[in-house]
């Protein structure tokens, strides 16, 4: 999705996944098939298309930042209510085999530290 990132690597993963959480919320939040995601974050024209479609819509001109604040937002709504219910850091963990079986073919484990996984909701 034009990006560089080694997803054999911890480095950038954690940009990575929350720019994609919040696309993804944003995209769903819309009503269009999570499946268009790939087009809409590789083509700059798809993506330019999407809003058109949007701002036809609602009547309104919508920008990127726009889409990238709605997505943040069902996101920050979606952790409060996670919050309200008692979850904690401490649930929102992979499972220690993630960190100790190296998972063929390329024999890696998951090695995201738990401090950067704090980061991801971080804007």
């Amino acid at each position: 999705m034009g990006g560089t990132v080694d997803p054999l690597k911890p480095e950038g993963q954690v940009a990575l996944s929350r720019n994609l959480q919040i696309a993804t919320a944003a995209i769903d939040a819309t009503g269009l098939c999570l499946f268009i995601a790939l087009a809409i974050l590789d083509q700059e024209d798809t993506f330019n298309a999407m809003l058109d479609m949007l701002g036809a819509f609602t009547g309104q001109n919508l920008t990127a930042d726009d889409v990238m604040a709605l997505g943040k937002k069902i996101l920050d709504y979606e952790r409060d209510f996670n919050n309200r219910a008692g979850f904690t850091s401490k649930q929102d963990r992979l499972p220690d085999f993630f960190k100790n079986e190296p998972l063929p073919p390329h024999n890696v484990t998951f090695e995201v530290t738990d401090e950067d996984l704090d980061q991801v909701f971080n804007w």
